[in-house]
């Protein structure tokens, strides 16, 4: 019930601030989550925050600022297309780097305490949609928010 509340309240805040577009809002007993598409965040292959993302994730940190009384956990995610590049190695570094890119911006531009955070990198273990096709695979690229309610006990 407590994750059913807050997820309207921000679902509502969404709405308003013109997000719907751009995040997907669950929630489960524990936790709200909010999806962001990776493409929307990143170039492919890279970890460095788009220019363009920047006021996605100042609207979202005033969200995650109203409504996170306890644990924020940034995942990140990625399909299964194996990645090599002079920065990454594999999925799980691509993740990695991506979720502590979102805590780091959140920690630099908003005034979320950084101690009710955590990031993770999933790889591609946890994806949403079939890998074996390209709209799959896109929203299998993503980064997920989720802000566990206060009956939670995650830290």
């Amino acid at each position: 019930k407590e994750s059913e509340e807050l997820a309207e309240r921000i679902e509502e805040t969404v709405n308003e601030e013109d997000l719907a577009k751009q995040i997907d809002i669950d929630f489960t007993s524990q936790y709200v989550s909010l999806t962001m598409n990776g493409s929307l965040l990143f170039d492919s292959g890279s970890a460095t925050i788009k220019d363009t993302a920047t006021v996605t994730l100042d609207k979202v940190g005033k969200i995650l600022e109203t409504y996170a009384d306890s644990t924020i956990e940034i995942e990140g995610h990625t399909d299964n297309v194996p990645i090599s590049n002079s920065q990454f190695h594999n999925n799980d570094e691509l993740s990695d780097a991506r979720a502590l890119s979102v805590f780091a911006y959140f920690r630099d531009n908003s005034d979320l305490d950084p101690a009710i955070m955590k990031h993770t990198g999933r790889g591609a273990y946890v994806p949403i949609a079939d890998n074996g096709t390209p709209e799959g695979r896109q929203l299998n690229r993503r980064v997920e928010i989720r802000i566990y309610n206060q009956l939670s006990d995650v830290s």
